[in-house]
């Protein structure tokens, strides 16, 4: 199998994308707390925080969930180019993401607004549930809060598109071998992008086939619809990521695409009958199979 991948390739196809997401800090120091544990268990390093808005229905911790559902988004319809940071996108999908980017990201601005002009009213819920579970009144106060203003200058969004990089944007001449490393780092970073779009398909693919191989009634034979709906999902994710155009991953894609409708189709059956299960299961996993090459392309 050819897994040769051009270098080129992604400096054509596709840019960098930078999410930032800054959080306002709702936790507090609690000195009182941490002298009591500290003399506990005999160690003066100890520190100990106090969680703020406990209850996860506060509509605090439901603006912190929305911002973090923003980065779930920008995760799964991006690639890795390092460790932490910009992300990889395809030039193809760079209207549907900013599209929903930004709708998601007004969203959570509107809601954050709406959190800070309650927020007195929030924060004393946060107390009175607090003693509500507590044996004793807590020790919380309204001074160990952020104020409103404080929160929603701690909580934003941003995001920077840059171009990848490219030899020929240098202002001088690479030496040869500084070319060839250029070129070998970015060749290896083509090779992790798409392995990371085989993995979009991979990893549920795996968990929907472990299921299917266990006959009707035994020990975690039980499958949900999620399993099902997960490789879908990868599927349709892989069809959009495939920068390369990769004629391979393309084909599996499809046949892919194709073999999970006709299981999500008869996903009734396949709960009740084994030899529906077998069937599913053995075309499952000889995509499976094709596919797990592509993880050790490096």
């Amino acid at each position: 199998m050819d897994m040769k991948v051009k270098a080129t390739s992604l400096n054509e196809k596709a840019m960098l994308v930078k999410l930032t997401t800054r959080r306002v800090a709702l936790s507090r120091r609690d000195s009182e707390a941490e002298l009591v544990v500290q003399d506990m268990l005999n160690d003066g390093a100890l520190c100990v925080n106090r969680k703020l808005f406990r209850d996860k229905a506060n509509p605090v911790n439901r603006a912190m969930s929305a911002v973090s559902e923003i980065y779930t988004y920008h995760k799964a319809n991006t690639m890795p180019w390092q460790d932490a940071g910009p992300r990889i996108i395809a030039n193809s999908m760079y209207f549907e993401y900013c599209s929903e980017m930004k709708t998601r990201i007004a969203h959570v601005e509107a809601l954050l607004r709406k959190v800070a002009e309650n927020w007195d009213l929030h924060v004393q819920a946060d107390i009175n549930f607090r003693n509500r579970c507590s044996k004793d009144k807590t020790r919380a106060t309204v001074d160990d809060y952020p104020r409103a203003d404080e929160f929603l200058a701690g909580t934003k969004l941003d995001l920077v598109f840059t171009p990848l990089p490219d030899a020929n944007h240098f202002l001088f001449d690479l030496a040869d071998d500084d070319r060839v490393a250029f070129d070998h780092a970015m060749e290896e970073v083509a090779k992790g992008v798409r392995r990371d779009v085989v993995l979009r398909m991979l990893e549920p693919l795996s968990h929907l086939v472990s299921k299917l191989s266990l006959t009707v009634g035994a020990e975690g034979s039980i499958f949900r619809d999620s399993a099902i709906e997960n490789v879908i999902e990868g599927c349709e994710l892989a069809r959009k990521l495939n920068i390369d155009d990769d004629p391979e991953i393309a084909k599996l894609t499809k046949e892919l695409g194709e073999v999970i409708a006709k299981v999500n189709n008869a996903k009734d059956a396949m709960r009740s009958d084994d030899t529906a299960r077998a069937e599913a299961k053995r075309k499952l996993a000889e995509l499976q199979s094709r596919l797990a090459p592509y993880m050790g392309s490096a």
